[in-house]
């Protein structure tokens, strides 16, 4: 019997692929924030350290170093005005017992306390202005505190000693007027000077509380003179290299001079002029007037040859002269002594003329020297003196910066 005819399965069709899914719609601009309400306010970054505040870009740091300096300057006046108190109330202490009292006496140790009250609030103040931190901040106020309290406390003894010595000497007169504005003024100067640093540092959030500032005054006072002796550390560094700084710029300027020197010499001895000489700078008025003595007056024309021989030399190229000796004694003689100041006057003028070739500037003048002479006569006669002085002074300045340039 025949097989039937095998049932042509239908082939297998091929997978087709995934639909892709589609993407989720995005959400469009809402109006508001959940429920309705604003919409979310982003995150204020945070600000890094030592940026300006964000208080319409006021910095309370510079505020703070302005203000303390400022509190620095008037506290130092303040202590050195206590120096010559001091001296003054030593002086005239047999004075002062006798006429008021012997409590007088404690003005001294007053006075004392004071200076030193203005002098650490001063150092202090400086600290606070450049050398404060995070960590010695609280013993910066503690240290102003202090100092504030010997100030007030010195005043408070004078205030003491002033009306025991008034109900000793003016038979139970007291006048407590005059003291007790003086208190309130130095009580408010105090009270703007710590107010103000601590308000600076409330804004800047770094004031100490008053319980805080109270805790180990030893430790806090260890802190303010670790400070100090770092302020003055550094004070002594830069100022050392400030003065190596000058005395290298003038090494090198001395070493400028003295290659133009050589070159300027080495010129003129090619051109044939004659080598220049050292010209001394050692004149002074009193060897002038003791060695006139002593000649009998001789010196002193010595004295107008060689002063008119150097600064022909030192001036020669201004194409003037200045009369020598044999000109200085028969024109004085002829003119009856007027030339003499004539003399003078045109020495003035040319050492004031010639000083800014050699870099230098004389204030005085022939004038000066003429004024000298004609009014300074009149002040028990050393208007001439003064004026000899200033001729010399000013030949001995020209004469260095002569010798200077040619190496001499």
């Amino acid at each position: 019997m025949p097989l039937p005819d095998p049932v042509a399965e239908p082939a297998p069709k091929a997978d087709e692929p995934a639909p892709m899914p589609l993407p989720e719609p995005v959400p469009g601009p809402t109006t508001g924030g959940p429920a309705g309400g604003p919409p979310p306010v982003p995150p204020t970054p945070a600000q890094p350290a030592g940026a300006a505040p964000s208080n319409g870009g006021v910095s309370y740091d510079l505020l703070l170093k302005i203000f303390a300096t400022v509190c620095a300057v008037v506290t130092g006046v303040n202590a050195l005005k206590q120096i010559p108190e001091l001296f003054s109330l030593i002086f005239d202490l047999k004075m002062l017992i006798f006429y008021q009292s012997v409590v007088s006496v404690l003005y001294i140790p007053a006075t004392l306390i004071a200076f030193a009250g203005y002098l650490v609030m001063a150092l202090v103040l400086l600290l606070l202005a450049f050398r404060r931190t995070k960590e010695n901040t609280d013993a910066l106020v503690f240290g102003l505190s202090a100092g504030a309290i010997l100030v007030l406390g010195s005043y408070i003894l004078s205030f003491v000693v002033t009306q025991i010595s008034l109900l000793i000497s003016h038979w139970y007169y007291i006048d407590v007027v005059p003291s007790l504005w003086g208190l309130v003024r130095l009580v408010f100067w105090l009270a703007v000077c710590l107010g103000g640093v601590w308000g600076f540092l409330y804004l800047m959030k770094a004031a100490p509380s008053f319980e805080h500032l109270m805790e180990d005054p030893a430790g806090k006072f260890a802190i303010l003179m670790d400070a100090l002796q770092k302020g003055a550390g550094d004070v002594q560094q830069q100022a050392g290299a400030a003065a190596a700084s000058a005395k290298s710029a003038y090494d090198a300027h001395q070493a400028q001079q003295a290659q133009a020197a050589r070159q300027a010499q080495a010129q003129a001895q090619a051109a044939g002029y004659p080598t220049a000489t050292r010209i001394p700078t050692n004149r002074s008025l009193i060897a002038y007037i003791l060695l006139s003595i002593i000649t009998c007056g001789i010196y002193s024309y010595y004295f107008i040859y060689s002063i008119a021989r150097d600064v022909n030399t030192m001036c020669r190229e201004d194409g003037e002269k200045t009369g020598g000796l044999l000109a200085f004694i028969l024109l004085s003689f002829v003119t009856c002594g007027f030339y003499g100041l004539y003399w003078e006057y045109k020495l003035g003028n040319r050492l004031a003329a010639n000083a800014p070739r050699y870099g230098l500037t004389f204030q005085e003048n022939g004038t000066s020297v003429l004024l000298w002479y004609l009014v300074g006569a009149l002040l028990c006669g050393i208007g001439p003196w003064v004026a000899m002085h200033i001729l010399i002074k000013n030949t001995n300045a020209l004469a260095a910066a002569y010798n200077a340039r040619n190496g001499l």
